[in-house]
């Protein structure tokens, strides 16, 4: 008995250390940052790109050490995650398509963590060139508006630019990351699915060079 009561405080033991020393002290299976010893949440430190194959590469800004991430399915479940790496940008692949929560940490300088979102299908961003050699930067209107589940964006860029493009909830919230690297001239078409999002009011800003813009949609179920 004495021998299995020690066996089973070795084991608590050894878990506790393995969740306080991930880089952004994630615990495990439950998802994002928490506990005594939790990193400081920071809004902005944290991008995602989707690539092919499921792949989604993290960047985490503002850091001087390791970092480390986890990828969140819809249903709250930790679906891929690095614990410590010295690479940043870093590479999580998950399981199947879908729009998946992404956290992000790091130690030095200071303890913090941030998070986004993205949106993966069999071949990545559904993202489509759809003209050539636009005079100006435009973000239009998306369509259909209202939408359920889906709808689409398109935005213009005359040059080549590092192009964001970004969703964001009534409350400024970011929810969703559909663009998040240089892109040539053109007009592109997105598609956004909130397939997993709630009803309601949301915002879509385009930032590709000095401009920005944002416009309003409405996702009615």
């Amino acid at each position: 008995m004495r021998v299995t009561i020690f066996l089973s405080a070795v084991a608590i033991l050894l878990i506790f250390i393995s969740f306080t020393n991930s880089e952004p002290s994630f615990n495990g299976s439950a998802p994002g940052c928490a506990g005594s010893s939790c990193h400081v949440s920071e809004a902005g430190i944290v991008s995602a790109e989707v690539l092919d194959n499921l792949q989604v590469r993290i960047t985490v800004s503002g850091s001087t050490s390791k970092v480390a991430g986890e990828l969140v399915d819809g249903g709250g479940n930790v679906v891929a995650v690095i614990n410590s790496t010295s690479s940043n940008p870093f590479i999580l692949t998950a399981p199947s398509a879908g729009t998946y929560t992404v956290n992000a940490g790091f130690k030095s300088p200071s303890f913090k963590w941030g998070t986004t979102s993205a949106i993966i299908n069999v071949s990545g961003i559904d993202e489509e060139l759809i003209g050539s050699n636009p005079n100006t930067f435009e973000l239009y209107s998306n369509y259909p508006n209202p939408f359920n589940p889906s709808t689409k964006i398109r935005y213009a860029i005359p040059q080549t630019s590092f192009t964001v493009l970004k969703v964001y909830d009534i409350t400024g919230t970011e929810v969703m990351t559909l663009v998040n690297e240089e892109r040539p001239a053109g007009i592109y078409e997105v598609n956004f699915d909130a397939v997993d999002l709630a009803s309601g009011t949301y915002i879509y800003q385009l930032q590709a060079g000095n401009y920005s813009e944002a416009k309003k949609m409405i996702l009615l179920r």
